[in-house]
């Protein structure tokens, strides 16, 4: 009997290996573009709040997504198929009617399909033999010091320049010369322009630079050069952006790093969690917080109100995914609040922008597939992600963010 493989066994060995390679650039690709903002525009439709054009009601298609299609595709077939509860596909078939049966159906129905594109890609990355080998790992490492480098880089020109490097269609940057909805702040040498990178506000900028950052630092083993660059960096990013939600993300990384060696570890991670998700907010809402802009802490308030009405409207479905937004200004003050009124943006909280939007469903669904992840320490490597969560709302409604967030989960 001859013992050398066929050519049909050669054929499919190289044909296997060749598509390994395919898999693993379309993966660097993915991570590179999942931050750069540029996106097509479906509709326009039902996109506007009284007359006002609302970003995050737009439907829009990605350019990550033409990376990221193919390989959910492709590595998906060759993986096992998972087995399905019947009670969890019906949660899930309750979302979906909730989401079609929304005012904004068509915003809301393609914000739970980037949804459902980067739980599969956080899927396909944990469970794929291929994405657990070294040379995976390289590809990812590579991919994430590519997005750090470039967005750094950019925002370092952004912010001597005072403008765009590139128009839009190139890599999706903000207008800086649109100056009146351009984020400002005042510097020791005058008020300058924040710079936002390719991505949609100066914030997720330095909360990307940072979590990416972390994410480095926390895998690299020895390398000491590449952990102080890092670190600079990241914190030259978060006085040019002035963001604190990024700066007080460095300060949970220090102490999700300490806290194993505390005797009261989860008494800690539950006076952390505390503090960020609840009496955080009560501080803002009595002004016991200066170090914000007085109008940011303005907002913030009135929006949690809101949300926490808009929940107690609709406890079990809530309003809709993406579609806070839609709903907001029946829950805004009519009278006294100037131009708080005109700021149609999601609940900077994700709590209560969840609660808001998916109601009871949403949050049991979210705790179902936490578990069913099982990620080793869940809520105390969480817990470096509070202060984002508490103070911003990119995580859930940003395709940058949802992905942000599966990278985090994948790596940290």
């Amino acid at each position: 009997m001859n013992s050398k493989p066929n050519w049909w066994d050669k054929f499919k060995s190289l044909v296997s290996i060749n598509l390994d390679w395919f898999k693993l650039f379309l993966l660097f690709f993915v991570i590179f573009t999942l931050f750069l903002n540029l996106f097509y525009k479906i509709s326009l439709d039902g996109a506007f709040v009284q007359g006002l054009l609302v970003d995050y009601l737009i439907p829009k298609f990605y350019l990550a997504e033409i990376f990221l299609i193919p390989l959910l595709i492709i590595s998906l077939s060759n993986l096992k198929k998972p087995k399905l509860n019947t009670g969890f596909c019906f949660l899930l078939l309750l979302l979906l009617l909730r989401q079609l049966s929304s005012n904004g159906a068509l915003a809301a129905f393609t914000h739970l399909i980037h949804l459902l594109e980067i739980f599969l890609f956080f899927s396909v990355l944990k469970h794929d033999p291929l994405f657990q080998t070294k040379k995976a790992e390289k590809f990812m490492g590579s991919g994430l010091l590519a997005v750090i480098t470039f967005q750094s880089l950019l925002a370092i020109y952004q912010f001597i320049s005072q403008k765009s490097l590139l128009a839009y269609q190139f890599f999706g940057e903000t207008n800086l010369q649109d100056l009146a909805n351009i984020s400002r702040a005042q510097f020791f040498f005058g008020e300058r322009l924040l710079p936002y990178g390719t991505l949609a506000h100066p914030n997720i900028l330095a909360g990307v630079v940072v979590i990416l950052s972390i994410l480095i630092f926390n895998k690299s083993n020895n390398a000491n050069w590449l952990k102080i660059l890092l670190t600079v960096n990241a914190l030259m990013i978060v006085f040019l952006t002035q963001s604190m939600s990024a700066l007080l993300t460095i300060g949970l990384f220090l102490g999700y790093l300490l806290i194993d060696k505390l005797k009261n570890k989860k008494l800690v991670i539950f006076l952390i969690y505390y503090f960020f998700l609840l009496f955080l907010p009560y501080l803002l809402s009595h002004n016991f917080v200066t170090t914000f802009d007085n109008n940011s802490i303005k907002r913030r308030v009135v929006l949690n109100q809101a949300s926490l009405e808009m929940f107690q409207e609709n406890p079990l479905f809530g309003v809709g995914i993406n579609n806070f937004t839609l709903n907001i200004e029946k829950y805004l003050p009519s009278a006294g609040s100037g131009e708080i009124v005109r700021f149609v943006q999601p609940v900077h909280h994700l709590l209560f922008l969840i609660l808001a939007e998916g109601g009871l469903l949403l949050l049991l669904i979210l705790f179902l597939l936490i578990r069913q992840s099982q990620i080793d320490k869940f809520y105390q490597k969480t817990m470096i992600l509070l202060a984002i969560a508490s103070l911003d709302h990119y995580f859930l409604t940003q395709f940058s963010g949802l992905g942000l967030l599966a990278l985090f989960y994948l790596l940290i």
